[in-house]
């Protein structure tokens, strides 16, 4: 089996989900530029949630050496993670690639891998063209990664609050916030950082490694995937007022201007939350009240380029 799949060195992890089912368009297109080059590849067809961790953990123990992630955030979250599962030193030349065909790219967005359709050739040429670069995530001790973020507080809410809706898009995001400005109750969080301990109560407290989130929102004006750091966001709570012009000024791309934000570069940070354990990571829900957190400096390869 392992000699199988060297023969065949991009497997696709597929999310036919993805984009509302618009990313098999993405699919068919990806394929034909492989076709056009003369590369081989394995389809591997996710089916439901989590699916997309075991297809990796399973094809990266058989020798898989690239892997196409085809899908959205969720999808490059699910991967990520079985890749965790399994790698150690003997396995260390795994490389991905992404083709952003879901509701949210973000991390597409941070690495310059463009999202549209027409785009794709461009998307692919830095797979096609084996260019590899080296970038962080973000790992916890309560065994789950991310390349993006691990978010409490208001962002946490919305994100339950839309799995109200049958439909997902961009202006879902902040229908959710709009609705959770007048309604979320700000909880309190333990902060350790650099030898630091800070007791706040919150609208929003997150540790990201990228730019935007919500499928596009500016939280972050100067994170970077390889600089071996994360951002750890705190958004005091001063009351509704603030709350809306704290809004207001994310559509506008100042978040990190107001008075009541802090946003700290760190390598390692403990979050205690004990009246709030609903903790969205990557735009999923789960139910932790603590995260102990620590930054891997380049430990996945990605294909594309650093310029």
């Amino acid at each position: 089996m392992s000699n199988t799949y060297n023969m065949h060195p991009y497997h696709i992890i597929y999310n036919p989900y993805a984009n509302r089912g618009g990313a098999e368009r993405y699919k068919d297109a990806f394929v034909a530029l492989l076709k056009r080059a003369g590369e081989e590849y394995i389809l591997h067809e996710t089916t439901g949630p989590g699916h997309a961790t075991a297809i990796t953990r399973d094809i990266v123990s058989l020798g898989a050496k690239y892997i196409v992630i085809l899908g959205g955030d969720g999808t490059v979250h699910e991967v990520i993670n079985g890749y965790a599962q399994v790698v150690d030193d003997a396995i260390c030349d795994v490389v991905f690639g992404i083709i952003p065909a879901g509701t949210g790219n973000d991390v597409a967005s941070m690495l310059r891998i463009p999202h549209a359709l027409e785009d794709i050739a461009v998307a692919a040429a830095d797979i096609l063209a084996k260019n590899v670069r080296s970038v962080d995530f973000i790992q916890s001790r309560q065994g789950i990664q991310t390349m993006l973020f691990f978010s409490y507080g208001i962002a946490a809410v919305m994100v339950q609050e839309m799995e109200k809706f049958k439909t997902k898009t961009k202006f879902s995001y902040y229908k959710s916030l709009i609705k959770k400005i007048f309604s979320f109750k700000a909880n309190t969080y333990e902060v350790h950082y650099d030898g630091q301990t800070r007791t706040l109560r919150a609208d929003f407290c997150a540790v990201h490694n990228c730019i935007h989130a919500g499928a596009g929102m500016t939280l972050i004006n100067n994170a970077v995937m390889d600089d071996g750091y994360a951002e750890l966001l705190m958004v005091e709570n001063r009351g509704i007022l603030r709350r809306i012009l704290n809004f207001i000024s994310i559509l506008r791309k100042r978040i990190h201007k107001q008075p009541n934000v802090q946003i700290v570069p760190v390598k390692n940070v403990i979050i205690n939350s004990p009246d709030d354990n609903l903790c969205c990571i990557d735009g999923e829900i789960r139910y932790l009240n603590r995260l102990e957190l620590e930054v891997q400096h380049k430990a996945i390869k990605i294909f594309g380029n650093a310029n």
